[in-house]
Parts: structure tokens; C-alpha cells; sequence
């Protein structure tokens, strides 16, 4: 099998996402599988970023990384056997002067032409070394400027065209099939962004597979009530797309499962995360040394690290916290460590190389994160035989601190719970030590070879599911009739319809639950569904619950519920918001509190 590990770029400062895809990577290839990070980015060369980042100890030398535009660069154009090329409609649209990218030996690598606005491409053209076009993405417009549609263009050294795409991400896709060359190939998507292009993929001989490497819910708000987060919402909206989805925490998967319910192509596989070979010996740290290693960005809410430090402080005011990272708070982050004059006790030394290594000598280290997925500077300090004190979010330090045997969890937002197990760690050396040893000795289940068989499980068993993955489009719900029981239960019929591209006969393996969810919190109820009807593309479900069922477990405070209909079977799992019949404000049955019918216009 090929392995590729998918991102849409390697930027020059990247975070930990960026830094696990490529160390997953090395892992993959050292033991034995051989692994390729894929980019989409338009970058004139990688050539010096990977040299940089070997040299960094962050991309192993073994490992490739290939970029779509560099590879359409190198190879002979005349031998790809894509779309057949039709003629580009003329562009009548206006465009300025052209902007033009070169690559690291002076050559230029692409000429941009812009619309008047300043941002609207009309054109790219990319060259190769030599100076000969390879490519050109254009989108005509008319002299009114409507769109003719969008063209990219693979041409040979002649200048002859040679293939053709509509969409970019077609032509994306044909490079990943080519790629694989027919061969079984594992494709490992980390960035939410490169999902877009991967999801649509469909090939006997290709799984994917989605790395979800922050909170579903966005902000990290409540499991059951709060919003898909926005980078991830089209992933979940069309989960049955991908052979596997997969969550860095167990607790992750659990809340995913409790309101959404379950399916064939969930998994949890934590981050592999290198450890000390050795636990670091104790009298190498540095008392009362405390270190963070993190973005200085909103969601890592590095300004309550600062308020814990301000109170540690005032009582032991030898303790220091040092900061390793850089992002668009720091100045801000500055202006709080000045007023509060923690000069001497907080420092912010952004970016540096190997930041990891800082635990080895440090006490303590902090994580006051709103929300992670799995925080890879937590299994870096645990791995260093540092003691972490950090806030019990959604998701990850639960899963990896046992509380006051490997490190310290204390409730989200609470400083001075914080502070005081900071201070515990910095006055007893025989805790910090006990505790820092458990925590490297724990981080076993986080090495590379650890993770790495749970890879090789997950990805063998979406391999072996993939016959049996059912690609739908089209799914939907209709309902057909919504109506009230006397004894105060309700039910609904309707169909469920889809279009079946592949997989097993979907009518006979989809099901479906009438599900009831609570507006102020809760996990929500789900009540299986009968199947009237089955037909290609169709089922027929009624389903029906009591006034029992309906109040079962819901909260005094609760006093709205949301009705939805889930549809479940192998990969499939999606959800459907059933709408009252009727557009528009209408009249709807309520109870008086006589017991009596009357009609409410809502």
C-alpha cells in the first residue's frame, strides 16, 4: 500500500497540526512505509523549506514532500493522460498588468494577471525552468463581465495543450490518482481545507481518511448544543464520504457518538508524540521553571496563563514561566505582562526551534487552552518527565493526566485552582518528581510505535471496509405527514430518498431513528424508526413516540425540544432538521392548562 499524509501547505510558521502531519509521516516511513506529504499551495520551490526542516529534526530524510504545480513542472507533459483539452473562450474582461513569482534560482515561476479589483484572478500561467509554459488557469469573462467558466490547461514543451479541468479540484484529484497508479494507497488528510478536495474522491484502490485535529464544536462549547465548527462542518455534513473519520481523544469520539450517533468509519488514533529515551534526570530542571509551548492565538488563551503566573507571583515570586511560540496576540499578551508587572516572571521568546526540549528542564508546564483536539504540547511535556498542570477542556488532558499522579487537571477558567498546583509542584520537589516520572512513564502509550499500531488497525480495517461503503448523493428526507396522539405523543412518516453511486444495495442496509434533543443541554434521545417501504433509492419510515418517551430524561428547565430524523447504516450518518408542514407562521396544537386543544399562531 502507499501512504500519503495530506495538508494544503507548509507555511514557514506552522502549528502543531502542520508538525504532527510530518512527523506522522517519518513514524510511517520508519516503520517500514514509506510516506509522501502532499501540498496544493502555489509555492515558486519546496526545495528550501524541506532543507530547512530537516535540518530542524521536523521532516525525516526520508521523507518526500510533493507539491502538485512542481510536479506538473518536472514531468513530461506530452505522458499525461488526462481530460482532453478544448479551446478557452476568449476573455473580453479587463486585466492589468501581469504580477510575476520567481522561483529560488531567479526563474520566473508564475505571471498573474488580476481584474481591477485588485484580488480577482483572471489568469495564471506557470513556467518551467527552462522558461516554456506547463500549466494556465484561466477564468474568461465577457465584456459585461460575466464568467465563462473556469480552465486549467496542462501543456508540453511545444506549447501544445495536453489536458484540461474545469474545476481545480478535479485536476487536484487526477494528481492524487496518478499518484496511487492504480496501486492500494492510503490518503491521511490533516488539513480541513485539503478536505475539500479529497472528500470527492472515489477510486476501488484509494481510502481516505480525515484526521480531526481540534473540537467539532466550535469554540469548544457544549457537545450537545453547540454549532459545528465552521472548518469542520462540511466534513461532518458529509461524513459518509470518507472511510474513516478519525478523532485524536476516546472522551472526542464518545460526545460525537452521544448526538450524532454511530457509524462503520469512526476511529480514535492519538497523535504519536516522541518521548525522552530515558526520563530526564530530575536535577537537571530548573526549580521553579514553568514553560508553555503554543500559538499566541485566541484558543490557546495564553492571557490566563498570564493571570496564573500573576497570583503565583504574589507568593512565590522566584517562580518563572517561559513562552515559546509566536501569533497575532503577542503584542497584546506583552501589554498585559508590563501591566501587571510580571517582567521577570513571564517571557514570551516566541518562535524557536525545538521548543520541546524546553520541558526537559523545566518544573511545571502550563496549558489553559479554551479548546484543543488533542494538545501536542501537553504529550511533549508528559514525554519529557515534566508535570503539566492544565485546565480540564474539551478534549485531551483528560485523557492523558490522571489527576495528582501524572500532572494536575483543574476546572476550566479557574486561576486560582491553577496557581495553587503550580505553586504545590514548585515548593515540593519529591511531588514534582513522583509526578514527572509517572508522566514519562505513562507517555509509552504515545510513542511512535504505539500510535503507529493503531494506524495499522484503523487503516486495515477502512481497507476492508471499503466494499462495503456506501457513496450517496442526494440523500435526503421529505416528510410526509406530522401528527399529534391523544395521550400527548406525536409521530411522522415520509421518505428518505438518495442517489446510490456505489456499495451494496443501500436500501437494505439504511435505517433511521426519530430523535428527540433538548435546547438548554443533554445528550438527545433516539427512537428507531419502522421501514415501510424499501426501494432503489427510497425508503418509506414511519415513527412514532409517547408523551413518556418524549419527557424522558429532559430537564425541569428544559421547555423546548428540537425534532430531527437520523439516518444511519455502514459509513452513512447524517441528520435531518424535520421542518413543521406548511410555509410560514401557521397555527399549531397546544394543551391549555385545562387539558383543553387550542391553536397557537407561531
Amino acid at each position: 500500500m502507499k501512504y500519503f499524509m495530506v495538508l494544503w501547505g507548509i507555511a514557514d510558521n506552522f502549528g502543531g497540526m502542520t508538525t504532527m502531519s510530518l512527523h506522522r509521516a517519518g513514524a510511517f516511513g520508519e516503520a517500514g512505509r514509506p510516506t509522501a506529504v502532499l501540498t496544493f499551495d502555489i509555492k515558486p520551490s519546496y526545495a528550501s523549506t524541506v532543507e530547512r526542516l530537516r535540518s530542524q529534526g521536523k521532516l525525516s530524510g526520508d521523507t518526500e514532500v510533493l507539491n502538485v504545480f512542481q510536479h506538473y513542472r518536472a514531468v513530461d507533459a506530452r505522458t499525461v493522460a488526462g481530460p482532453k483539452p478544448a479551446d478557452v473562450p476568449a476573455d473580453e474582461g479587463q486585466r492589468g498588468l501581469p504580477e510575476v513569482t520567481l522561483d529560488t534560482a531567479g526563474n520566473i515561476y508564475t505571471r498573474t494577471f488580476l481584474r481591477p479589483d485588485g484580488t480577482t484572478v483572471a489568469a495564471r500561467h506557470f513556467y518551467r525552468p527552462d522558461g516554456t509554459e506547463f500549466f494556465r488557469d484561466e477564468a474568461p469573462q465577457s465584456g459585461n463581465g460575466a464568467a465563462k467558466g473556469r480552465f486549467l490547461t496542462l501543456i508540453d514543451d511545444s506549447g501544445s495543450p495536453v489536458a484540461q479541468w474545469r474545476r481545480a479540484g478535479d485536476f487536484y484529484r487526477f494528481w492524487m490518482t496518478e499518484l496511487a497508479a492504480g496501486q492500494p494507497a492510503a490518503f491521511i488528510v490533516d488539513s480541513s481545507f485539503a478536505s475539500k478536495v479529497v472528500a470527492p474522491l472515489e477510486a476501488s484502490n484509494i481510502i481516505k481518511l480525515m484526521v480531526l485535529h481540534n473540537s467539532h464544536i466550535g469554540g469548544g462549547g457544549d457537545p450537545f448544543l453547540g454549532k459545528l465548527a465552521t472548518g469542520q462542518k462540511p466534513i461532518h455534513e458529509n461524513s459518509l464520504a470518507w472511510d474513516g473519520l478519525v478523532f485524536l481523544t476516546r472522551k472526542q469520539r464518545e460526545d460525537y457518538e452521544a448526538r450524532f450517533g454511530t457509524a462503520t468509519n469512526l476511529f480514535t488514533v492519538p497523535n504519536p508524540k516522541p518521548r525522552s529515551s530515558k526520563l530526564p534526570d530530575f536535577a537537571g530542571r530548573v526549580p521553579g521553571r514553568g514553560v508553555m509551548a503554543c500559538r499566541l492565538e485566541p484558543q490557546k488563551n495564553v492571557a490566563q496563563a498570564i493571570e496564573v503566573m500573576a497570583r503565583v507571583y504574589q507568593q512565590r515570586p522566584h517562580v518563572r514561566l517561559d513562552i515559546y511560540g509566536t501569533g497575532s496576540l503577542r503584542d497584546e499578551l506583552q501589554e498585559k505582562i508590563d501591566l501587571l508587572g510580571l517582567g521577570e516572571a513571564v517571557r514570551l521568546h516566541g518562535h524557536t526551534p525545538n521548543a520541546a526540549a524546553q520541558f526537559e528542564t523545566a518544573s511545571f508546564s502550563l496549558l489553559t487552552s479554551r479548546n484543543e483536539g488533542q494538545p501536542l504540547s501537553l504529550m511533549e511535556s508528559l514525554g519529557r518527565g515534566c508535570p503539566p498542570v492544565a485546565y480540564d477542556i474539551r478534549y485531551g488532558p483528560s485523557d492523558v493526566i490522571e489527576d495528582g499522579l501524572n500532572g494536575f487537571l483543574v476546572p476550566a477558567r479557574d486561576v486560582a485552582a491553577a496557581a495553587d498546583r503550580v505553586i504545590r509542584l514548585c515548593d515540593d520537589d519529591d511531588l514534582a518528581r513522583r509526578l514527572g516520572a509517572v508522566a514519562w512513564e505513562r507517555s509509552e502509550r504515545f510513542s511512535d510505535a504505539a500510535v503507529l499500531q493503531q494506524w495499522a488497525a484503523t487503516i486495515e480495517t477502512a481497507w476492508r471496509q471499503r466494499t462495503e461503503r456506501l457513496v450517496l448523493v442526494e440523500l435526503d428526507f421529505r416528510l410526509e405527514e406530522l401528527f399529534y396522539t391523544p395521550a400527548g405523543g406525536l409521530g411522522i412518516t415520509g421518505d428518505i430518498t438518495w442517489v446510490q453511486q456505489s456499495g451494496p444495495a443501500a436500501e437494505g442496509l439504511l435505517r433511521a431513528n426519530l430523535v428527540v434533543a433538548q435546547r438548554t443541554g443533554g445528550a438527545p434521545a433516539f427512537f428507531p424508526a419502522e421501514i415501510e417501504a424499501r426501494g432503489p433509492g427510497r425508503l418509506g419510515i414511519s415513527a412514532e413516540v409517547t408523551e413518556h418517551q418524549i419527557g424522558l430524561g429532559v430537564r425541569d428547565d428544559n421547555a423546548e425540544l428540537d425534532i430531527l430524523l437520523q439516518v444511519y447504516g455502514n459509513n452513512v450518518l447524517k441528520s435531518f432538521r424535520i421542518g413543521f408542514p406548511g410555509s410560514g407562521p401557521s397555527w399549531r396544537p397546544y394543551a391549555t392548562a385545562h387539558a383543553s386543544l387550542s391553536l397557537k399562531l407561531v
